[in-house]
Parts: C-alpha cells; sequence; structure tokens
C-alpha cells in the first residue's frame, strides 16, 4: 500500500515538473527583439498609423484612450500604453513579454 502511494505521488510530482518546463516558458516567455515600427492612434476610431510604414492597424482602447503599439522583428505587433511607447525608438533592441497581443513587460536589458 505504501509503496503504491510512494509511486503515484512521484508519478504526479514528475508530471507537474513536466508540464511547467512545456508549458510554463511558453506563457510568460522573453523575446529579445528589433523594434522595426511604432503605431499611433490618430483619431479616435479605434485605428492606429505606423510612423515609418503608414500602416493601419486596429487597437483597443484603455482608460486614457486608446493604445499605441510596436511592430517587430518576429512579425508581431504588439500594444501597449503610448506613454511606455516614446521611450523606445524604432531599431533599438529591447527585451518583451507578451500577454495575448499586449506587452506585459518590455527592457532594454534582461
Amino acid at each position: 500500500m505504501i509503496k503504491k502511494i510512494v509511486l503515484l505521488s512521484s508519478l504526479l510530482i514528475l508530471l507537474a515538473i513536466l508540464v511547467y518546463v512545456s508549458f510554463g516558458d511558453k506563457i510568460n516567455r522573453v523575446e529579445h527583439v528589433t523594434i522595426v515600427d511604432k503605431y499611433y492612434p490618430e483619431s479616435s476610431d479605434g485605428k492606429a498609423v505606423g510612423f515609418k510604414t503608414d500602416k493601419v492597424i486596429d487597437v483597443s482602447k484603455n482608460e486614457k484612450g486608446y493604445n499605441c503599439a510596436m511592430e517587430f522583428d518576429n512579425g508581431k505587433i504588439l500594444e501597449l500604453d503610448c506613454s511606455i511607447n516614446v521611450n523606445y525608438k524604432i531599431g533599438e533592441k529591447v527585451y518583451i513579454t507578451s500577454n495575448g497581443n499586449k506587452i506585459a513587460e518590455i527592457r532594454r536589458k534582461k
């Protein structure tokens, strides 16, 4: 009986470790990317225009208005608060953590 409990407990611990290693890193993965373009909302219709490319994208609304966005060299376009957007330049290499289509964290140093 005790051998079965120890075996079952060991298997559950092993399963938990495998799930964390497989999926935990993908949820909050830090990526090292280069900023390709920055998008600023021009009007109150939920559209933002690229600074470099003049490409128009849809952005979501926050408590201050509409979000800004950044495009990265990995092909992703992620939204963020416009007050954070102005601190970074096109061509700058940054570390990002994303949650869905929003930037959870952006920084210059790892």
